[in-house]
């Protein structure tokens, strides 16, 4: 009689915990619907890793499903035809494993274990492990933690490089400590666009960087051609960046950019906190009443992360973002073309991008800071564990240094999901 009730209070019990739970759970994207009401168009939409994306016959929206339901909605109506070809690239990408999730410990924490439920004591235990991954980097993945009480999705607040192991922990509540287990649910698709992103823009920074070494001083010919290609480089870096820092918005992922800057005052004058000088005016031989502006934009002794300068004429005005952030005490040497009847009415000033400014420099501030602290508290914890003569407070130190990654963890994601948004909604203007 008592194994009969034992069952049945069993059965209970695990129809009851098993419903996912999704406390402190981070998606690995935003929801579709979430991105279009921030202005992201539905070509631009990026779907969960493992999701295709489809766009719905009636509503004219976007829905990201599994790849297995695809053909089928299609066929019935539900979504618009898809490419057959992309879809099975899609496919076969996925049945590529991207890494690896290695189990380093699980121990309970004394002070919450043996919570009864029936006849069951539920725990909490910390589940330590490892995320590796092989010749694919993985952009802030994904992990999904299972146990015979809960289920929680555990996204990595960091990108792990090509053939790498990262240490990772959080508390998971089971009825046994066998029960627990983790799946990597990033298998690389996603990272592969932001990775791609990112080479883009490091390929334009160079680009820019060594059109603006060449530009010498005067109204040469050359420096009118180089000009242009500034211009347009400049326009397609900032293109590439709203793109890159779009997709990190949405996957709550770090910001890496390289900072290039110039180290000296091309007009020789004192720098004397945020200005920005014209060099030199060229009437463009290509474009009537158009004309190539050279100019310095130079910093004091606060850095300028996000340096917008408006160029003004009697015929137009100009915003001209810059593609790096500049440093304390240096300037950045380049162009802008401007439409104008009478060129000695161009003019230039900062355009007043301070408040936006000034709060990236400090959620970077905050983010290096906390990334900091993460690094130490992994190390302590992964001390703790390769340890073989464990102090008696193993557990609770364990604990402890578990509650601290994962709550250091929240704040960089939060961190940088501010930080992206202030930075794609600056550079897609």
């Amino acid at each position: 009689m008592k194994t009969i009730f034992l069952a049945i209070s069993l059965m209970t019990i695990l129809l009851t915990v098993t419903i996912t739970s999704v406390n402190d759970a981070y998606a690995d994207v935003i929801p579709p619907k979430k991105q279009t009401k921030i202005g992201i168009s539905n070509d631009k939409v990026v779907c969960d890793s493992g999701k295709f994306k489809v766009i719905r016959e009636g509503s004219n929206s976007v829905a990201c499903l599994n790849p297995s339901s695809v053909t089928k909605l299609v066929t019935k109506g539900w979504a618009q035809s898809v490419d057959e070809t992309k879809l099975n690239e899609f496919i076969s990408k996925l049945e590529t494993s991207s890494g690896k999730i290695n189990k380093l410990l699980v121990t309970p924490i004394k002070t919450d274990f043996g919570k009864a439920i029936g006849k069951i004591s539920v725990g909490s235990y910390d589940y330590v492990f490892e995320v590796c991954t092989g010749s694919t980097p993985l952009v802030s993945p994904e992990v999904i933690i299972r146990s015979d009480s809960e289920t929680k999705s555990y996204e990595l607040a960091e990108t792990i490089n090509t053939n790498t192991c990262v240490p990772s922990a959080t508390i998971i509540k089971a009825a046994s400590p066998d029960s627990i287990s983790a799946t990597l649910v990033s298998k690389g698709d996603v990272s592969q666009i932001i990775t791609s992103a990112m080479a883009k823009v490091e390929t334009l920074k160079q680009q820019l960087l060594e059109a603006k070494q060449s530009i010498g001083k005067g109204k040469t010919e050359e420096n009118k051609q180089q000009g242009n290609k500034i211009a347009d480089t400049r326009k397609k870096l900032n293109d590439a960046r709203a793109e890159l820092h779009r997709l990190y918005f949405i996957l709550y992922t770090p910001v890496k950019s390289a900072n290039i800057v110039e180290k000296m005052s091309f007009s020789g004058t004192p720098i004397q906190g945020e200005t920005a000088t014209i060099i030199s005016i060229s009437e463009s031989v290509a474009t009537p009443d158009t004309y190539d502006v050279v100019f310095e934009a130079c910093a004091g002794n606060k850095q300028v992360r996000i340096p917008i300068i408006m160029i003004s004429s009697d015929n137009q005005e100009v915003n001209v973002k810059l593609g790096d952030k500049i440093a304390p005490n240096t300037c950045q040497l380049t162009s802008a073309k401007i439409l104008a009847t009478d060129s000695e009415s161009i003019t230039i000033k900062v355009a007043g991008n301070a408040a936006s400014s000034n709060k990236a420099i400090d959620l970077e501030a905050t983010i290096a800071d906390l990334q900091k602290q993460l690094v130490i508290s992994k190390d302590m914890l992964k001390a703790l564990v390769h340890d073989s003569d464990r102090p008696e407070d193993f557990n609770e130190q364990v604990t402890s240094q578990v509650e601290k990654i994962s709550q250091l963890r929240t704040d960089i994601i939060s961190a940088k999901a501010e930080l992206s948004k202030i930075l794609y909604q600056t550079y897609r203007q």
